[in-house]
């Protein structure tokens, strides 16, 4: 895989990521787990716009398909087991990170990637503490 296979690959995984947050929102219990919703709703959004320019910056198009993701956390029974698919999610798009973060690349682009993946490790860890506190 190319590095904009890998980018790609991480775009469409980052907008089912802002559909699973979007579909998670209704189901917060309170104020405090709607902000942490939002937050990493709105991260994963951050991050699609960052890879679509990262990708630009590479002189290539970016995908426009999502990954399906969203329908398979919905499908879990509880808010914790959704929170956990979601982590092991993120988990998924930290790795992919680690290995880009190894190649030669702009350094805008490598910047850019190595804040997406402290914001996915900070979001992993809030959401694997609200899971605890649901059980």
């Amino acid at each position: 895989m190319t590095p904009v296979d890998r980018l790609n690959e991480l775009l469409e995984a980052e907008r089912a990521g802002v559909e699973t947050l979007s579909r998670l929102f209704p189901e917060a219990r309170t104020p405090e787990m709607r902000k942490l919703f939002e937050q990493v709703r709105d991260d994963e959004a951050w991050s699609c716009a960052g890879l679509a320019r990262s990708v630009k910056t590479l002189g290539a198009v970016m995908s426009e398909k999502k990954g399906d993701f969203a329908g398979k956390v919905m499908a879990e029974p509880t808010l914790a087991a959704r929170l956990k698919l979601l982590n092991r999610g993120q988990m998924w798009v930290v790795k992919r990170l680690d290995a880009l973060l190894g190649e030669t690349l702009p350094q805008s682009v490598s910047e850019f990637l190595a804040v997406m993946k402290a914001r996915h490790l900070a979001n992993i860890a809030a959401c694997d503490k609200l899971a605890e506190s649901l059980r």
